[in-house]
């Protein structure tokens, strides 16, 4: 089956993907972390959690991604006078 996307276009839309999905693990991450004391009562279990150090890690992984991403899909012309 021919299309008319080249690997590069497909690689930058899959780092997009990423992208999105870590960032919104990271946001999700977040939500928990700042609600967790009302669950548990305590802001010592913020504190000595994963979150503080893990959401750092997820919105600096999703936004590195994305600027990839984005680097692979300016090179992508627009319109019928493509190469293939």
């Amino acid at each position: 089956m021919r299309h008319n996307l080249q690997t590069y276009e497909i690689i930058g839309l899959i780092l997009i993907f990423l992208a999105g999905t870590t960032l919104g693990l990271g946001l999700y991450m977040v939500l928990w972390g700042a609600n967790r004391p009302l669950f548990y009562g305590s802001l010592d279990q913020l504190i000595r959690g994963r979150e503080l150090w893990l959401f750092p890690l997820f919105f600096g992984l999703g936004s590195l991604l994305w600027v990839l991403g984005k680097i692979e899909l300016r090179e992508a012309l627009p319109g019928k006078n493509r190469k293939w």
